[in-house]
């Protein structure tokens, strides 16, 4: 299978490093995508676009992620990009997971997805990929009450696993995965990758 990795990933991070705005609007697609079939999701963002924190689809710790962003996104954005100056790959997936952990309503997973949208590195193991890869979920927990050493133990832990497959195969196997569970849905792998970018920028 061709990489639509290589295809559409560089687009969504573009998207996401151009501005506060556009940064806070991929978080805010990822939060969406909790606990939801990722079809419905550009419907969703839709409606935030419209309707903001009245939407129907911000409920619960999702209103609260929005609430956060909507005060703290620019000092976010800023840090984010600062992590992209590490030269050390490892370091700065370490620090920009930092980043996304911050924000209310994100965990180890979405702060990894955020990473995979931001710049294309960590990954996201969702309920899919957890059962692919058979991943016990005290693997993908994260207290954010712990302190910062037991915190990033748990950050190393997580970017270990990703690494296993790494970001690019986690991003390719999702999408095909998703299309052939949902062929109703999806035309294929392609059209699953390219809607990360869609969504967003449409």
């Amino acid at each position: 299978m061709k990489s639509v990795f290589k295809i559409h990933n560089p687009k969504i991070n573009k998207f996401s490093q151009s501005s506060s705005e556009n940064f806070s609007l991929m978080i805010v697609m990822v939060v969406l995508s909790i606990q939801q079939d990722w079809f419905s999701v550009g419907t969703q963002i839709k409606d935030y676009r419209k309707k903001g924190l009245q939407s129907r689809f911000v409920w619960g710790n999702k209103a609260k992620t929005v609430k956060y962003l909507r005060k703290h996104s620019d000092v976010l954005y800023e840090d984010a990009l600062v992590c992209l100056k590490y030269k050390n790959k490892r370091k700065l997936k370490e620090e920009l997971m930092k980043v996304f952990l911050q924000i209310d309503g994100l965990g180890l997973v979405k702060a990894g997805f955020c990473c995979q949208l931001f710049c294309g590195q960590v990954g996201c193991i969702d309920s899919h990929n957890e059962k692919r890869f058979g991943v016990s979920k005290n693997a993908l927990s994260f207290d954010k009450k712990t302190k910062p050493e037991t915190q990033l133990k748990k950050i190393k832990l997580y970017l270990d696993l990703c690494q296993k497959e790494g970001c690019e195969k986690l991003w390719n196997g999702w999408c095909k995965h998703i299309a052939n569970t949902y062929p109703k849905k999806w035309e294929d792998a392609h059209h699953v990758s390219r809607v990360h970018f869609d969504y967003v920028a449409n």
